[in-house]
């Protein structure tokens, strides 16, 4: 087991963290270290750790333990683990940082702190840039210059310039011949010993100084806390104001604040109160402040100050006001009347800084606030509700997020081991690896899918000789291709194994209302790569018809001879449907009057209209489907009210297939009533075939 007389003693506990510690990193760098019961490498770590004590005490770093199996909590929050025990932690200001040299040594944990504390925290300093470092106190904060020979920075210097980061700014100059002459005999500095100097608002004069062969903390806190602020400090927090002007409810013993309102760039009104407050040896010298505050910085707590009083200007400009802070709520205050005189309106030719003021009329007039104030029957007559002030050095919000960014990052960085890395960067490579993979597949397949695209927009040509990949082109569309001397080869005689092509014949007046109909029947057909889809014009192609029908029809049965083919009308073949097999040699008819779409047109057209139908065959109808081949017994060829916008026959040769008491008449829009249903039978392969033994010419007219 440990030294309990050592870790025991230094042990803290859950609440004593977040009560004590954790609070006072924003000052002092806490150096904790969790260790167990029965752990070997904690008892090789306590005559390092007492050492380490030693040196770390003097110089302003706190050192505390924390016992791993009695606050679990605590000790997984530093990132401690049962088998990296001792694990040793630095706070500073509420930021954890990881110890990560796997040797604990006291050199090894002091280069750890130095590296924490960065090397902005003191600057160098020379020749060159001391003056801008001097009279960079505009920013509110006393400047502290170290100097000595050594070339790094010993650690109570950092842990000093760490605690008081938020009033003085540090920087240190290496005494070198050469390079800090001047700063040397400006200031007298001594060569043989480290030195201090602080400097307000003055360059010239130091406020203190202080020059040993070795500073201790103590006395270097000492003097910080005696000069660390400026002669006339701006209030720019509340936390400035608390300390400033603090609360004192006793009458007797109350401190006052003398307070400019005025611009922060109106450095004549501040230097003059500056001067006013160096000499003055009025009253109550060591119970009054003099402070200014930027009108347009706090507005709200001025605007406060300016409603409680009904005299006072709305707009009050270089005008001082003594508050007395009575609580946290509430204030008396008392405005001091008139501007605030600058020292080119001073009254006092000759002014010199030995001599008390008053030297014009508005010191006269603060002078005389202030001893009537410290005397028995002093009184500030008006009171108000006291607003919050803002914090003028606050960071922005973009800021704020970056330096939470950051943060996080630096404390994922401490909390991941080795190991872990190791493990989460064969993690992501290998989730890197598989997008790659995916990435290259996914190309491959777009470069495949590309040059596809390509052979097929060269083949889009029905001459071609495969179907499929003409068929193929209507994946995003459907094309129709006129059958036509040109293209007969590529879409009949030229076609591959199981692919048909389907061609709907119309003529140039019934185009434009037919074939959309035609388009819009076969559309969901368009992904069968063996379907082909053209139109051919009746009076082009009439005589490769009739030798198609003189081929498939036989001589006898009842069927038409050659010669009654030639009568063939071609205004009744218009919306006939032919599946053409180029392979197989065999085609399907579709009609509107063929035997094999009378019932499906019918009862479609029952279903639509909700009318009673008569289904039944025509009185003057031919057998075998003669009428539907275009036969007539009139001559309707050459008598117009044959035409197919009014029926496709003359009501006075044939009943109509499709009768109902609107119309006897098949009008062009109604042509394809059944061919939805004939498609389905033709896929099925219930349809009949017309077989023929060869494919005849086709010659265009």
């Amino acid at each position: 087991m440990p030294d309990s007389g050592l870790f025991h003693e230094q042990t803290i506990t859950l609440k004593g963290y977040e009560k004590n510690v954790l609070p006072a990193s924003a000052r002092t760098p806490q150096l904790i270290l969790t260790y167990s019961d029965w752990c070997m490498g904690c008892v090789r770590a306590a005559p390092m750790w007492k050492r380490l004590g030693e040196e770390m005490n003097p110089v302003g770093i706190s050192m505390s333990t924390v016992h791993a199996g009695r606050e679990p909590k605590l000790a997984r929050n530093f990132g401690a683990r049962t088998d990296s025990l001792p694990h040793l932690v630095l706070l500073m200001d509420g930021r954890i940082y990881q110890y990560r040299d796997e040797t604990l040594s006291v050199i090894n944990i002091i280069r750890f702190i130095r590296e924490k504390f960065g090397t902005q925290l003191i600057p160098r300093v020379d020749d060159s840039n001391y003056e801008d470092f001097l009279n960079g106190w505009r920013d509110n904060r006393v400047r502290v210059l170290i100097t000595g020979k050594a070339e790094v920075l010993r650690l109570r210097y950092l842990a000093l310039a760490y605690q008081y980061r938020r009033f003085a700014a540090f920087g240190y100059a290496r005494l070198i011949e050469g390079e800090t002459t001047q700063i040397q005999d400006r200031y007298n500095i001594p060569s043989t010993m480290d030195s201090m100097f602080v400097f307000r608002e003055e360059v010239d004069t130091p406020a203190a100084k202080l020059s040993m062969p070795d500073l201790p903390f103590s006395v270097m806190t000492d003097v910080l806390e005696a000069n660390k602020y400026l002669l006339l400090p701006r209030i720019s927090s509340q936390k400035i104001l608390d300390e400033l002007c603090p609360l004192d409810s006793s009458r007797v013993r109350r401190r006052l604040c003398v307070m400019l309102v005025a611009e922060e760039e109106d450095e004549d009104a501040q230097e003059s109160l500056r001067k006013y407050a160096k000499v003055y040896r009025g009253p109550g010298k060591d119970r009054v402040g003099f402070v200014y505050v930027s009108k347009k910085g706090q507005q709200a707590f001025v605007q406060a100050l300016i409603e409680a009083d009904e005299s006072m200007v709305k707009n009050p400009d270089r005008r001082l006001v003594i508050i007395w802070r009575r609580n946290l709520s509430s204030v008396s205050f008392l405005w001091i009347p008139g501007t605030w005189k600058r020292d080119e309106e001073s009254e006092n030719d000759g002014f010199a800084e030995d001599i008390l003021p008053p030297w014009n009329s508005s010191q006269y007039e603060l002078t005389a606030a202030l001893k009537r104030l410290f005397s028995d029957d002093g009184n500030l007559p008006n009171e108000t509700t006291m607003k919050e002030l803002v914090d003028e050095n606050a960071a922005g919000l973009l800021q704020r997020i970056y330096n939470r960014i950051l943060i996080l990052l630096e404390s994922i960085k401490d909390r991941i081991r080795k190991e872990d890395l190791l493990a989460a960067v064969s993690v992501i490579a290998t989730i890197v690896f598989i997008m790659a993979v995916a990435y290259v597949m996914a190309y491959l397949v777009s470069l495949e899918e590309e040059t596809i695209q390509a052979k097929r927009s060269k083949a889009t040509s029905p001459s071609s000789n495969s179907c499929a990949s003409t068929a193929s082109t209507a994946t995003l569309q459907l094309k129709m291709h006129e059958l036509r001397g040109e293209t007969y080869n590529g879409m009949v005689r030229l076609l591959k194994p199981g692919c048909r092509t389907i061609v709907l014949l119309l003529d140039k007046e019934t185009k434009a209302k037919i074939l959309p109909v035609f388009h819009r029947i076969v559309w969901p057909y368009r992904k069968n790569k063996t379907l082909m889809f053209g139109w051919m014009y009746v009076e082009r192609g009439l005589d490769w018809y009739k030798q198609l029908l003189s081929l498939a029809l036989p001589l006898g049965e009842g069927n038409p001879d050659p010669q009654q083919l030639e009568s063939i009308n071609p205004r009744n073949c218009i919306g006939t449907i032919l599946s053409l097999n180029g392979h197989r040699k065999y085609f399907c008819i579709y009609h509107a009057k063929h035997l094999e779409g009378q019932q499906r047109a019918a009862y479609a057209e029952a279903k639509n209209n909700g009318l009673r139908r008569r289904i039944g065959r025509s009185r003057g109808q031919k057998k075998n489907g003669e009428d539907f081949l275009g036969f007539e017994d009139s001559s309707s060829d050459s008598d117009r009210s044959s035409d197919v916008e009014q029926g496709l026959s003359s009501p006075d040769d044939v009943e109509p297939l499709l009768v109902d008491d609107s119309s006897s008449f098949i009008f062009v829009e109604r042509l394809l009533d059944g061919l939805s249903n004939w498609l389905d039978r033709l896929f099925e392969g219930t349809t009949h075939r017309y077989h023929v033994n060869y494919w005849p010419e086709f010659g265009n007219k």
